[in-house]
């Protein structure tokens, strides 16, 4: 399962949102990639044992990759859109 269509304000306000909820940050691309927030960016978050990936690209915006009940808690509490992968 993935989190679509989250558009860059809204990833970005959701991704300061979980990091002052406890969510820690444990893997982030690389600051001096020169694509970084140009073209792509990611984070990978951490919080009671569960994980979350977000990416961004410049084309499709923001996806949340992660455990269904961590998406599905995301979803519900952010009024989120969430798909099956392919």
């Amino acid at each position: 399962m993935k989190v679509i269509d989250l558009d860059t304000e809204k990833g970005n306000q959701l991704l300061e949102t979980l990091m002052s909820e406890g969510w820690k940050k444990i893997k982030e691309y690389p600051s001096l990639a020169f694509d970084k927030g140009i073209d792509f960016d990611s984070f990978t978050l951490r919080k009671d044992g569960l994980e979350l990936v977000l990416e961004w690209t410049n084309w499709f915006e923001w996806e949340i990759r992660g455990e269904d009940a961590a998406l599905e808690a995301l979803a519900d509490q952010y009024g989120l859109k969430i798909r099956d992968e392919e």
